[in-house]
């Protein structure tokens, strides 16, 4: 079974503190997309630090990037 993902397509996130710089921490961005990342994908990118799923998000300035989901929580 395929753990599900926590967040989906529209949901609003922030960026953790802590999270590396070029993630830019403490921002709010909407997530554009999602895909789930196997572990054999794990030694290709360094940023996939376990199986997890790899989400676009999109800051209010129109700029997105790709950003494991551990580095996102739920914005309230």
């Amino acid at each position: 079974m395929h753990a599900r993902s926590k967040f989906t397509w529209g949901d609003t996130v922030k960026i953790k503190l802590g999270s590396p710089k070029d993630f830019h921490p403490g921002e709010i961005a909407s997530v554009c997309s999602l895909v789930k990342i196997n572990p054999e994908d794990i030694s290709i990118d360094p940023i996939l630090i376990e199986p997890t799923w790899l989400y676009t998000v999109e800051f209010g300035d129109g700029n997105s990037i790709e950003i494991p989901e551990c580095y996102l929580e739920k914005y309230q």
